[in-house]
Formats: structure tokens, sequence, C-alpha cells
């Protein structure tokens, strides 16, 4: 679990809590759903959070390559496009159709990852490169707090979704129907 910073939401603490997942046999079907839901929340919203910040620290990476190879600017689309292309940095983990962050949660994260790079997006060929590289470094450094964050969020996933599952094999009448 991260200690607070910018990785950590009241959330995301609510579900690291060692309390959340005691007692599980207790809950209703309807309780451990919930958590289960919420659980899957910060989930997708740290999943986005590491994304934007990935993005954000490729930019100035390659920006601070073009500089150092004398490459020609680029627009921001062009800079944007060529860090993308490549798809995300890791495979997904071959569960459920994510619906994505909520726009809440999206906006948090764009706050987020923009205060963990220090330079904003906008300002990436007018920083310096000893700003550029102290931007890549910080968001660096972030990425391991949100994916440490992240791996802590899909245990308790799991272990909720695992859960669920043995109940519905047990009586399957508490599978849910109005999906």
């Amino acid at each position: 679990m991260t200690e607070g910073g910018p990785a950590s939401t009241s959330r995301s603490e609510r579900i690291l809590d060692p309390s959340l997942v005691e007692g599980l046999d207790d809950l209703s079907t309807g309780e451990l759903r919930s958590r289960r839901d919420d659980s899957r929340a910060e989930l997708e919203y740290l999943s986005y959070l590491r994304r934007l910040i990935q993005v954000r620290e490729d930019l100035f990476t390659a920006e601070i390559e073009r500089r150092a190879t004398g490459g020609a600017p680029q627009s921001a689309e062009e800079r944007i496009r060529s860090v993308l292309e490549g798809g995300p940095r890791s495979q997904g983990r071959g569960e459920a159709l994510s619906l994505g962050p909520s726009e809440e949660d999206m906006a948090e994260a764009e706050r987020r990852a923009e205060a963990a790079a220090g330079v904003p997006l906008s300002a990436t060929e007018t920083a310096s490169d000893d700003e550029l590289r102290q931007a890549v470094d910080d968001l660096g450094a972030e990425e391991r707090r949100v994916s440490s964050a992240r791996a802590s969020v899909i245990r308790v996933l799991d272990l909720l979704q695992d859960h669920l599952k043995q109940r519905y094999r047990e009586d399957p009448s508490q599978i849910p129907t109005d999906l």
C-alpha cells in the first residue's frame, strides 16, 4: 500500500484497509459486489492515471532525445501520435471489459499526472533540458508508486471476485440477472 501521496485516494485507502476483506463470509452478496465494484473503480482510476503518467514521461523523454540528436521539432499532435502508436506498456489481465474511469476520476487523474510532472505538457518545447530530465525522474517515481498501489488493489479485487465466484458456484440463484 502506498503511504499517502499523489497515488493515494480515500477510496484507495478504504480498499487497501485490511478490514475490507475480513469476514467476507458474513457479508451479503450485495455488499460483496459493492466492495468488488469499488475496487474495480479504483483499479480503473489507477490504470488511467498510470497511463497518463507514462505518456508524459514518454513525451518528455522523446523531447530530450530529439534535442540531443538535433531532430526537427514536431507538432504536439505528431509527438503524441508517436508516443501512443506503441500502445500500452503492458498487457491487460484478461478480465471483463472495462468501462473506464468516471469523468470525475479522469479529471482527478489528469490533475495528478500534471502535478507529478511539474512541467505542463504545453511547455514541452520551452522547458529546459534540466526541467525535462527532472520531470522524467519525478514521473518515473510517481509511476512506480501508482503501479505499487495498483498491484495492491488488484490483489484485493481478485480476492473479492474469487469470493463472489465461489458464492455463485455454490448458489447460482445469487447471480444477478439484471445486467
